[in-house]
């Protein structure tokens, strides 16, 4: 088949201006999200998560003049969860059940305005001790970098495939040019987790859209932001707490609460193409009978546009 010279041309055009709109209106991110508790101390509870991430960014500039912008997300992540008494093989001295999970999430957002947008993504993963790499991975950090023994995920939650579906709605109120009112609710519907979530918080400094907990939004300027709020959940089915929701395949025989309160303080730096963001979460117990009321831990984020 014999195609003109001029429609080469043409296809080639198109394809120029197909890329390099695409690259003014949007770039990519790489981000490297850890939560952790070590930095105040302890190894227990929600004791590690660690999050890849990668997704499309978009100017505020181009919200503004197309109404509406859509930007997608992937993450690989994993968490873990640790008893108080990590290295007891005692049954009744857990008081928090050993477990891993491993998983992929994909989610689409799409914001109306600088603050007013909702998500809707899927989770495919595994939980296990060896399934999820978190025994051998805790052992590792523990061995090498720790210097101490291996821990025996004594009753640790079964492994289990997965499924969840998450959503997200984002809003959000301009006090005035340096304090902003953000709202975040989510709500997840799978196997793993089946809870409501919603935070709530000031969001202080120069910035003119809903920074924290969002990817969504390119901002070309050096800033700097401090976050203020709270985050209360209500959990209809959590695996890592009490396994599988119509089979009973869990060691771990307490009941967990189904309101969680959590209090959250951070900041982010942003200059050229980095951001650096930092939040202490502070939550109360999943369980009456934790032997410590609350859990602090970090949340560190490494964030790259290119």
């Amino acid at each position: 088949m014999n195609i003109k010279t001029s429609n080469i041309r043409f296809i080639k055009f198109l394809f120029f201006i197909f890329f390099n709109c695409s690259y003014l209106i949007a770039q990519n991110y790489f981000s490297l999200n850890v939560d952790n508790d070590l930095f105040f101390g302890t190894d227990r509870y929600y004791s590690s998560g660690i999050f890849l991430k990668y997704g499309n960014k978009v100017s505020i500039d181009s919200l503004i003049s197309n109404n509406k912008i859509s930007t997608k997300h992937f993450k690989l992540g994993q968490k873990i969860n640790t008893p108080s008494y990590r290295y007891t093989k005692e049954l009744e001295k857990i008081d928090y059940p050993y477990n891993g999970w491993l998983f992929v999430e994909y989610k689409k957002k799409t914001f109306y305005s600088n603050y007013k947008g909702y998500s809707i993504g899927l989770q495919i993963g595994t939980t296990g001790d060896n399934e999820s790499l978190s025994k051998p991975m805790q052992n590792l950090y523990h061995k090498y970098i720790l210097d101490l023994p291996s821990l025996p995920w004594t009753a640790h939650q079964p492994q289990s495939l997965h499924f969840n579906f998450v959503s997200e709605y984002y809003n959000g109120l301009k006090i005035n040019n340096s304090l902003n009112l953000l709202s975040h609710s989510e709500f997840y519907l799978g196997s793993y987790e089946s809870y409501f979530g919603t935070r709530l918080g000031f969001q202080f400094g120069k910035l003119n859209y809903h920074a924290f907990y969002n990817n969504s939004f390119l901002n070309p300027n050096k800033s700097f932001s401090f976050y203020l709020g709270n985050k209360i959940e209500y959990g209809f089915h959590r695996y890592e707490f009490s396994g599988g929701l119509f089979n009973n395949n869990s060691i771990f025989k307490h009941d967990y609460l189904k309101l969680i309160h959590k209090i959250e303080i951070g900041f982010f730096y942003k200059t050229n193409n980095w951001k650096f963001t930092a939040i202490v979460n502070s939550r109360n117990k999943d369980f009456k009978s934790q032997r410590y009321k609350r859990h602090t831990y970090l949340t560190l984020i490494i964030l790259k546009v290119f």
